[in-house]
């Protein structure tokens, strides 16, 4: 699960009331900062590393609420087209013998 936000204090508050130390750890749970200058190198080394590589042929954006949508669908649309691209050059550069 990879969760886009750029303000900082949602993940705070998602993190004070739920333990989610394992999933993090275990990358089942990717948080970015949305807003990072790094954003792309961020996201393209997760996708590189071969735990995500082999699920991201299943990557699909889903948007949990009707406000981001309606205040960042610009926003939504390219950080979209972002993920798309990185994982198509993760996939693109991978060893297929690994499969």
């Amino acid at each position: 699960l990879f969760v886009f936000e750029s303000e900082i204090e949602l993940f705070i508050l998602a993190l004070s009331t739920i333990d989610l130390s394992e999933e993090l750890k275990i990358y089942k749970i990717v948080l970015f900062d949305c807003v990072a200058k790094d954003l792309e190198i961020q996201i393209s080394m997760i996708f590189d590393q071969q735990s995500i590589l082999e699920y991201l042929s299943l990557y699909e954006m889903f948007i949990s609420s009707h406000y981001y949508l309606k205040y960042y669908e610009t926003s939504i649309l390219s950080l979209n087209e972002l993920c798309i691209k990185s994982a198509s050059v993760a996939i693109r550069n991978a060893d297929i013998t690994c499969f």
